[in-house]
């Protein structure tokens, strides 16, 4: 990578001797372990979304009636 692709994060000692056990374990590097979390964070953060999404479609009787009719007319295209 070139520098100008990179920066500097700081994070506590103990921090990063986690990541670095992580990073032994898994026979990878600590910033493979670091994007791996954010990943994880991010799917994390996107599946809450969804979840609330669809919650609050559900707190709609006729709303969600609606969505359930439409998907079983698409799953009978499957």
């Amino acid at each position: 990578m070139a520098s100008g692709e990179t920066t500097t994060v700081r994070i506590r000692r103990p921090d990063s001797e986690r990541l670095q056990v992580l990073a032994q374990r898994r026979h990878t590097s600590v910033i493979e372990v670091v994007h791996n979390a954010i990943d994880a964070l991010e799917r994390q953060d996107f599946l809450r979304g969804l979840a609330s999404d669809y919650e609050r479609l559900r707190s709609e009787p006729e709303r969600w009636e609606h969505y359930v009719h439409e998907r079983e007319e698409w799953d009978s295209f499957a």
